[in-house]
């Protein structure tokens, strides 16, 4: 029996390490796997009592103390790896080290996710072991980490032909299929954080939030995604969430129509008409939101009109003189932004980086309107100044009636009482109003129209519009300080945050020489040095 003792110790062993597996991967030990360690236990000692003699005659050896420690180092290190990846698995934690924080989701991925009160299935179809799959993969783990509604399976259509032909699937890219509750959104091209996550918000949203663009006084055109001056770019990225958009002629409506969440009106060339003007008050009174953006010279009429609502708007051009807050290469009309250069707010408290303005006008408070708050949003440095003398002439220099220091460039009006806000008449032709050739001017009604008031109506103007256009959108924050702004005045909280960053994917780029010193060193250096040391290491104890 003694000669065959060491298969006890062997089994013994065995299911020791069974069962510290068992213990380590099971978050309650059952009554079974606690049975089998406590045998095996048992067969440990067993083998111990009826072999105790030669392990006696073998620990006298010198090889044998020598393997017993190189046993039990192993066996240390081995426990060490083990404690760590159960640490690892039960305390999962991502770091992502790469420049771009390419697989860190953003803060908005982030308030989507834990706003989220309903699973998202995410049918995944991939060719396995593709580029594009592993890219998924990397990706999405972020979002199973984050929250616990998103639920993932990932399909391979050339495996599973019948569940791709039920799913549609036709793209040799994949297909990646998203589904919450009756809605479902499909990807096929772009599968990026901003795709993704868009398509989140548009399955689980449960409305559309209707844009309407002014058009008809040579606005930016918010369909124009390629031209310098346009605000497709911006637009894309409002309507690739939940938010449509359209053009909106006030002289063919008459009015705002109600279903317009938010009316823009995108830096227009020529004045509206007065009627126009008197819309758009009639819109706000009612509690709409209205986003203006101004630059210097256009439009002074409707600059004038929007004392009507707590705002100065002067014929001005801002300046800054602070080397820091100037764009590098150009002169100090481009003013740069920074998080200290942002009155608390909403819209802004999350911005982390610059906002880049292009020719500028001030926009600060005006009179007080009782019932209405102005807010100033964004600030030059003490050194800004706002130019009134635009002789091109004269060099600009602070004078008298400009605005000098922390000049205000974006403000905010909220209304609290929709009575503030007169309203004249909104016909076409009316007086006041400049009737079309050829046609006589309408006659102008007895008394002023009714308009139906409500509390909440919010007035939103910038004295810039180039930040917002396919130029400038992509240049730090602003793109995030315009959506921002537009899904603060719609009441989207989740979407008010810093967006992905597409920035650089953290390549390295490598000389001839540099390859082949790195090939040399992976494949040759390290590998040698690695099997001298182990020759060594066994020439020395052959020598004990």
């Amino acid at each position: 029996m003694k000669g065959h003792a060491w298969i006890l110790g062997l089994l013994g062993a065995m299911g020791l390490v069974g069962f510290v597996a068992a213990v380590a991967t099971a978050d309650v030990v059952q009554t079974p796997v606690a049975i089998g360690g406590v045998v095996s236990l048992a067969l440990v000692i067993a083998w111990i009592a009826l072999d105790a003699e030669s392990l006696g005659r073998a620990a006298r050896r010198r090889g044998t103390r020598y393997s017993v420690n190189a046993t039990l180092l192993v066996v240390v290190v081995g426990a060490i790896a083990i404690a760590a990846n159960v640490l690892a698995h039960r305390y999962d934690k991502r770091f992502d080290l790469s420049a771009s924080q390419r697989f860190d989701l953003s803060e908005q991925t982030d308030k989507v996710l834990d706003g989220l009160d309903q699973d998202v299935r995410i049918l995944a179809f991939f060719t396995s072991g593709s580029p594009e799959e592993s890219d998924f993969r990397d990706l999405i783990e972020g979002y199973r980490a984050r929250s616990e509604h998103i639920v993932v399976e990932f399909h391979d259509p050339v495996r599973e032909p019948l569940l791709a032909e039920q799913n549609d699937i036709t793209s040799s890219f994949g297909t990646v299929i998203l589904r919450a509750g009756d809605s479902t959104q499909r990807l096929e091209f772009d599968f990026d954080e901003e795709a993704i996550t868009n398509a989140i918000i548009r399955v689980t949203s449960g409305r559309q939030h209707p844009l309407c663009f002014v058009t008809g006084h040579g606005e930016l055109d918010f369909e124009d995604s390629t031209g310098p001056t346009g605000l497709g770019m911006a637009v894309e990225r409002l309507t690739g969430q939940n938010y449509t958009a359209r053009g909106l002629s006030l002289v063919r409506e008459g009015r705002v129509p109600d279903d317009c969440e938010v009316t823009v009106v995108a830096d227009p060339q020529t004045d509206p008409l007065p009627a126009e003007r008197e819309m758009l008050a009639a819109y706000v009174a009612g509690g709409g939101a209205l986003v203006v953006l101004l630059d210097p010279m256009h439009a002074p009429e409707l600059a004038a009109d929007l004392a009507r609502y707590g705002f100065r708007l002067q014929d001005d051009v801002v300046l800054e003189a602070n080397p820091r807050y100037q764009l590098v290469g150009g002169d100090a009309t481009w003013i740069v932004l920074d998080p200290d250069s942002f009155e608390p707010h909403a819209m802004t408290e999350d911005l982390a980086g610059m906002v880049i303005l292009r020719l500028a006008r001030s926009v600060g408070k005006g009179d007080s309107v009782s019932g209405i708050t102005v807010q100033v949003l964004a600030r030059t440095t003490p050194y800004g100044w706002a130019e009134t003398t635009l002789d091109g002439a004269t060099p600009p220099q602070p004078d008298d009636g400009d605005i000098v220091g922390d000049v205000p460039l974006v403000a905010l009006a909220e209304v609290d009482d929709p009575a503030a806000i007169s309203v004249g008449d909104m016909a076409i032709g009316a007086a006041g109003s400049t009737a079309l050739p050829g046609l006589a001017a309408a006659p102008a009604p007895a008394a002023p129209p009714e308009v139906e008031r409500k509390a909440g109506g919010r007035v939103l103007v910038f004295g810039d519009s180039d930040f917002a256009s396919n130029e400038l959108l992509g240049q730090g924050s602003n793109q995030d300080l315009f959506l921002n702004a537009i899904a603060w005045l719609v009441g989207e909280e989740d979407q008010v945050s810093i967006r992905p960053n597409e920035g650089a994917t953290g390549s390295l780029t490598m000389n001839g020489l540099q390859g082949l010193m790195v090939w040399l060193l992976c494949l040759l250096v390290v590998p040698g040095v690695t099997v001298g040391m182990a020759i060594g290491t066994w020439r020395h104890r052959r020598n004990l």
